[in-house]
C-alpha cells in the first residue's frame, strides 16, 4: 500500500463523519405499518376465540337436537302404540255394540212379554172381580152335587190360583232380567266410552308433547343456522383481516427495502463526496514528499471480522421450507386459521436448533411423535410429525446443537413426510424466520 492510498484511508473516515448524518427516512410509515400489522393480529386472535365459542354453542345445539330427535323418536313410538290400542278398541266397541244391540233386542222381547203378560193379568184380575171373585170361587166348590164334581172344581180352582201365581212370578223375573240387562249394556257402553275417551286423552297428551318437542327442535335449527352464519361471518372477517396482514406485511417489507435502498445511495452519495473531498485536500505534491510517516507495515493484516446472529439458531433440517409462519387455509380442516410454525419438506434427520433440555418427547394427537426443547429465557423449541420408532432423545435429557432428534416422518396431523417447526417465546408461538436467519 502506497503513501497515497494510507492517507486517504485516514482521511476519507474523517470525512464521512462530517457528511454521513443520520436521518430518520420515513420511521413514522415503518412504525404505523407495524402497528396496523399488530392490530389487525390481535383482531384475528379474538375472532379466534370467538369461532372457537360459536363451535362449542353449535356442538352444544346440536347435542340437544339430537337429544329431542331421540325424544321425539319415544314419543312417536308411544304414539304408534295408543294408536294401535285405539285400533284394537274399536273392534272391541264393534263387538260391544253387537252386544248391546243383543241385549237391546232382548230387552224389547222382554217388554213385550211383559206387557202382554200385564194385559193378561189385567183381564184375569177384572173376570175375578166380575165373574170369579174368591167367594165365587169358594161357592163353586161348596155347590158340588157330588164328591167328584167337588174334586174337579177344587182342581179346577187351584189351577186357576196357581197360573195366576206363575204368571205374577213371572212377570216379577222378566222385570229384574229387564233391569239387568239394560244396567249390563249402559255399564258396557260407558265401560268402552271411557276407555276409549282416556286412549283418545293420551294420544292428544303425546301428539302435544311431540309437536311442542319438534317446536324445539326447528327453533334449535333456526338458532344454528344464525351461530353458523356467525361462524361464518367470523371466518369471513379473518380471511379478509389476514389479507390485509398479508397486504402489510408485503409493504411494509417494501418499504423497509426502499429505506434501505435509500440509505445505501445516501450513504454511497455520501462516501464518494468524501472521496472527491479527500482528494481536494491532500494535493498530489503532497505524496512527493519523503518524510511521510508509514502508518503500516507491506506485511500486517486487516483485523478479522466475526459474524453472528444473536439467536444462535441453525436449520433442524436441511430440507426446503415448504409452508412458512403465518395464516393459511388448514390442509386437513379447510379452515382459515394461524399456522404456527415452519414446514421442511424432506426425509432426513431433524437436529436441535440449539442447545437445550429436553421437556417432551413423545406422541401428540396432532404433533404425532414430537420433542420440545427447553432454550431457557423463556425460549422453546419443538419439532414435530417425526417417524415412529426414530425418537433419538428422553424428556431431561441435555442436547447440543446439531444433535439428532430423530427422522421426518408424517405422523399426526399430516398430508406428507416433512418437519413441522416451532418457536415459542415466554409460550407463545413467534415466527421462526428472523431466528433461523432465512
Amino acid at each position: 500500500m502506497n503513501r497515497k492510498q494510507m492517507l486517504k484511508i485516514l482521511v476519507i473516515p474523517s470525512l464521512l463523519s462530517l457528511l454521513v448524518i443520520p436521518v430518520d427516512v420515513k420511521a413514522d410509515t415503518v412504525e404505523e405499518l407495524n402497528q396496523q400489522k399488530t392490530e389487525l393480529e390481535s383482531r384475528i386472535q379474538e375472532l379466534d376465540e370467538n369461532s372457537a365459542g360459536q363451535q362449542e354453542l353449535l356442538d352444544t345445539l346440536d347435542a340437544k337436537k339430537e337429544q329431542l330427535g331421540v325424544g321425539t323418536i319415544t314419543l312417536q313410538k308411544e304414539i304408534d302404540k295408543l294408536t294401535l290400542q285405539l285400533v284394537e278398541q274399536q273392534g272391541e266397541l264393534q263387538i260391544s255394540e253387537k252386544k248391546i244391540e243383543e241385549l237391546g233386542k232382548e230387552t224389547e222381547i222382554l217388554e213385550e212379554q211383559i206387557e202382554l203378560r200385564g194385559e193378561k193379568l189385567e183381564v184375569q184380575a177384572r173376570a175375578v172381580q166380575t165373574d170369579a171373585s174368591p167367594r165365587t170361587l169358594l161357592e163353586t166348590v161348596i155347590n158340588s152335587e157330588n164328591l167328584v164334581e167337588m174334586i174337579g172344581n177344587m182342581s179346577l180352582v187351584n189351577r186357576i190360583m196357581n197360573i195366576n201365581k206363575e204368571t205374577l212370578v213371572q212377570q216379577k223375573k222378566d222385570k229384574v232380567d229387564l233391569v239387568e240387562k239394560k244396567q249390563a249394556a249402559e255399564k258396557e257402553q260407558e265401560k268402552l266410552e271411557t276407555l276409549n275417551m282416556e286412549i283418545q286423552v293420551a294420544k292428544t297428551n303425546l301428539v302435544t308433547q311431540k309437536a311442542g318437542l319438534e317446536n324445539q327442535i326447528e327453533q334449535l335449527g333456526q338458532e344454528y343456522e344464525l351461530t353458523l352464519e356467525q361462524k361464518e361471518a367470523i371466518a369471513q372477517e379473518q380471511q379478509n383481516l389476514a389479507g390485509s396482514v398479508s397486504t402489510l406485511s408485503d409493504e411494509l417489507k417494501e418499504e423497509q427495502r426502499r429505506i434501505a435502498d435509500e440509505e445505501a445511495a445516501r450513504q454511497q452519495a455520501a462516501q464518494d463526496a468524501a472521496v472527491t473531498m479527500a482528494g481536494e485536500i491532500v494535493p498530489e505534491t503532497f505524496f512527493e514528499e519523503s518524510n511521510v510517516v508509514e502508518y503500516a507495515s507491506a506485511g500486517e493484516n486487516l483485523p478479522e471480522v466475526k459474524t453472528s446472529t444473536a439467536s444462535g439458531f441453525i436449520r433442524p433440517s436441511n430440507g426446503v421450507v415448504t409452508d412458512p409462519f403465518g395464516y393459511r387455509v388448514h390442509p386437513i380442516t379447510g379452515d382459515w386459521k394461524l399456522h404456527a410454525g415452519m414446514d421442511f419438506a424432506g426425509s432426513g434427520p431433524i437436529v436441535a436448533a440449539k442447545e437445550g433440555t429436553v421437556l417432551v418427547a413423545g406422541y401428540h394427537n396432532s404433533w404425532g411423535y414430537y420433542v420440545k426443547i427447553d432454550h431457557g429465557n423463556g425460549l422453546q423449541t419443538l419439532y414435530a410429525h417425526m417417524e415412529a420408532g426414530s425418537l433419538r432423545v428422553a424428556p431431561g435429557q441435555k442436547v447440543s446443537q446439531g444433535q439428532q432428534l430423530g427422522i421426518m416422518g408424517t405422523t399426526g396431523d399430516s398430508t406428507g413426510v416433512h418437519l413441522h417447526f416451532e418457536v415459542y417465546e415466554n409460550g407463545v408461538q413467534v415466527d421462526p424466520e428472523p431466528y433461523l436467519g432465512l
